[in-house]
């Protein structure tokens, strides 16, 4: 029973055990079992009311059995009930039992007592050693902050020292820089007080020399009565040949194209075919001071002497040598160790090598513009002096066409000195490749202009790792049969502000790629001449797109898919449109050209070799914005056409009917009648045309500046002797292939006019 009681509740049992419940229990159950009375319960009641009336009553297992049946029955019945006593073996497993259970009980409390005990030991040492990992912290914490205290202080303390010492230092440097200054500044005054004496002596020579050779009221001629802010306006509108001529008619002329103001920008290339080195050198003598500006393009007569007057211009900011054949290395070093204020540098088709190119990087330091196109002599060698000199890091345009000698070593050298470029045009280029590009646009992020014409081996790696890096404005990709439509949806996506596409004779570029261009928001000029995939949907994508109100030039020749559907469209949405190039398209009608007559922005048009006949050309006309006219090849028109056009098209200004072998002169006497501010003509390849037609010309012919007649085998010395008469404007004269007109008549309008060609044989087939 106590067995029972030890997982019992602790209040129950101490109950139980301080009324000595088992004890009663165990005495009335044993009187019981051996008196057997007849009525148990009685018994019972007897029994415990004796134990209530003494209280000292000693309570055993034997108390309620009368003593005579206490010796006889009492071990049988209590051992039946509580063991048989001869059975030693029972007893001993049970007694084996107990002790079993006991000690059981007794080591697990004692575990447990135990346990208690080291798990308190355990938590009591934890927190004794976080108690000392905490002071330890606190003292080392202390510490660090006693030291940082004393280390602020010293810190503080020096660093008024030091200050200190900045201040007497920067006092002593101040009054050091300000003696400086003063003594340079003293310099720069009496320099320019040398400089400004100098102008006001020329400026006062000049003055004294107008005043005293110009007559006052008493001229002889119209001009010189003029004031003299006129008669320079009217000097500045004309060219180096006719001021050298107003130079010989009198003083007081003389006197005004000595003028500073007129010689600051000396274009000698449109006199290159007379001009020599000793009328350069003149010029440039006596104006080198105020020059800023000299073109020699073509001037192939100049030599050493112009070139180190050129030097003497300290002033010049642009020199163009393009083409001339006499530049070297030499004269190159001299022009640009002595012109240190360069922006703008034209060497196109000269003979320089790497010397000149070593000189740019050491003296060109504000040079800004730099074009090489064509120059072969020069080398990777070259391009790596830019890299190790101070000049030609300021370049934002450079031209390398034509310069296939560059290897991709080359390009390299150009990417590390140039990094600010942003334009850079590399046509006519059959060894650039990808990695030449690729190297060129990783480092020069500023570019917005790529020029690649004529560079067949560039593919789609090139244009992606363009778009990838810099964002264009501009770009020009001709002749190349890679670039597919993913280049320009790349090159359209990254570059969100390109306003000038130029992908021409690129024969894998479909209207997926017109597409990707409708997207542009700012796209102005637009030429896709020679892409033949292009049909009337990539046409419905350009003039469907944001930019089809700001396509102002847009280019079509050689597609052969587009039909009038396109003019339409572009006459529909394009309303700013200014130029349209319609060359060879096989598929426009007349119903299409009629559609152009709404195009009221309107500027030029060229539809050489298309099928137009006079009557789509006869609503042309209706345009009256239009100015110039390109009908080259088309030869359906006739003589009533070019009338019809002209009766309403007043303000033409250029007219191309080159290889239209039906027009005669009658034509010709309808554009003079009509159209009075015609300024360029061009009937070359008209076998029907004679001097009556030029006769025509030279009666309105006051504003006629160009005239292309070659390959008119009807014309003679006659028209070269009109046009010598009649049209003092004229500057250009081609008559090729003029077999009738001979070398005396054409060589007297030579003198004449700047560009001029002429030849007396036979005319081929087809004139280019």
């Amino acid at each position: 029973m106590m067995t029972s009681l030890q997982d019992s509740d602790p209040i129950l049992r101490d109950y139980i055990i301080k009324h000595s419940l088992p004890q009663i229990y165990k005495a009335l159950l044993a009187g019981i079992c051996v008196s057997c009375p007849e009525d148990p319960l009685h018994f019972i009641e007897e029994k415990i009311r004796s134990i209530l009336e003494d209280q000292d009553f000693e309570i055993c297992w034997h108390t309620f059995i009368d003593k005579d049946k206490q010796i006889s029955l009492a071990g049988n019945i209590v051992y039946g009930i509580f063991g048989n006593s001869e059975d030693s073996l029972f007893l001993s497993h049970s007694l084996e039992k107990a002790f079993s259970c006991y000690r059981a009980n007794l080591t697990k409390m004692c575990f447990m007592g135990w346990k208690s005990y080291i798990s308190k030991k355990k938590m009591k040492a934890a927190r004794l050693l976080e108690r000392m990992e905490e002071a330890k912290l606190y003292h080392t914490q202390r510490g660090i902050k006693l030291a940082f205290i004393k280390w602020t202080a010293w810190v503080c303390f020096r660093k008024n020292r030091q200050n200190d010492a900045v201040r007497k230092l920067q006092k002593a440097q101040e009054s050091v820089h300000c003696r400086n200054i003063i003594m340079t500044w003293r310099h720069v005054v009496h320099d320019a007080k040398r400089t400004k004496e100098y102008f006001k002596r020329l400026e006062r020579e000049i003055q004294e020399s107008l005043n005293s050779e110009i007559p006052q009221g008493n001229g002889q001629d119209r001009l010189s009565l003029l004031p003299n802010k006129l008669s320079l306006k009217i000097f500045q509108s004309l060219g180096v040949r006719d001021l050298l001529k107003c130079a010989q008619v009198c003083h007081s002329w003389k006197a005004i194209t000595q003028i500073s103001s007129l010689w600051t920008e000396i274009d000698f290339s449109s006199e290159s075919s007379w001009i020599t080195d000793q009328t350069v050198e003149r010029i440039l003598r006596a104006h080198r001071v105020y020059v800023i500006s000299v073109n020699l393009c073509s001037c192939t007569m100049v030599q050493g002497l112009s070139f180190r007057r050129i030097s003497q211009c300290r002033n010049l900011q642009e020199l163009n040598l393009s083409e001339c054949l006499n530049v070297n290395d030499e004269n190159m070093k001299m022009i640009l160790e002595g012109c240190h204020s360069l922006l703008y540098l034209n060497l196109a088709f000269t003979p320089i090598t790497n010397a000149t190119i070593r000189v740019l990087s050491r003296c060109c330091l504000t040079l800004r513009c730099l074009n090489l196109a064509y120059c072969m002599g020069f080398s990777d060698k070259g391009l790596q002096y830019l890299t190790s000199g101070k000049g030609c890091h300021r370049l934002s345009h450079l031209d390398l066409s034509g310069c296939s000698q560059i290897s991709v070593d080359g390009f390299t050298y150009v990417a590390e000195a140039c990094s600010s470029l942003q334009q850079i045009v590399l046509d006519d280029l059959p060894t650039l490749t990808d990695t030449c590009v690729q190297v060129l646009v990783s480092k020069c992020h500023l570019l917005t202009v790529i020029s690649l014409l004529d560079s067949p081996f560039v593919s789609d790696v090139a244009f992606k790792t363009i778009a990838e890096v810099i964002s264009l404005t501009k770009i020009q990709i001709e002749g190349n049969e890679r670039m597919t439509d993913s280049s320009l949806k790349a090159l359209c996506r990254s570059s969100l502000k390109l306003s000038e596409v130029h992908v021409s004779d690129c024969p894998r570029m479909t209207d997926a790629s017109l597409k990707s261009l409708g997207s542009l928001t700012k796209l102005c000029k637009l030429n896709i001449s020679g892409c033949i995939k292009v049909t009337d949907m990539g046409i419905h994508y350009i003039t469907e797109g944001q930019s089809a109100v700001e396509l102002r030039e847009l280019d079509l020749s050689y597609c052969p898919k587009v039909t009038d559907l396109s003019l339409k469209r572009i006459t529909q949405r394009c309303r700013n449109l200014t130029h349209l190039t319609v060359c060879f398209c096989e598929n426009l009608t007349d119903n299409g050209f009629e559609c152009l007559d709404k195009c009221a922005s309107l500027v030029s048009l060229d539809i050489t070799g298309c099928k137009i006949h006079d009557k789509g050309l006869a609503v042309l006309g209706a345009n009256n914005s239009l100015r110039k006219l390109t009908a080259a090849e088309c030869v359906f028109i006739t003589d009533k056409g070019i009338k019809m056009f002209c009766r309403q098209c007043h303000r033409l200004e250029l007219l191309d009917v080159c290889h239209c072998v039906c027009l005669s002169d009658r034509s010709i006497k309808a554009l003079s009648f009509f159209c009075r501010t015609i300024a360029t003509v061009r009937i070359a390849g008209c076998p029907k045309m004679t001097d009556t037609a030029v006769k025509y010309l030279t009666r309105a012919g006051h504003f006629l500046r160009e005239l292309d007649v070659s390959g008119c085998p009807l014309l003679t010395d006659r028209t070269p002797s009109l046009l010598l008469c009649c049209c003092p404007q004229l500057r250009s004269i081609s008559m090729l292939y003029c077999k009738n007109i001979s070398s005396q008549a054409a060589l007297k309008l030579q003198r004449r006019v700047q560009h001029w060609k002429h030849s007396n044989d036979d005319a081929p087939y087809s004139l280019d």
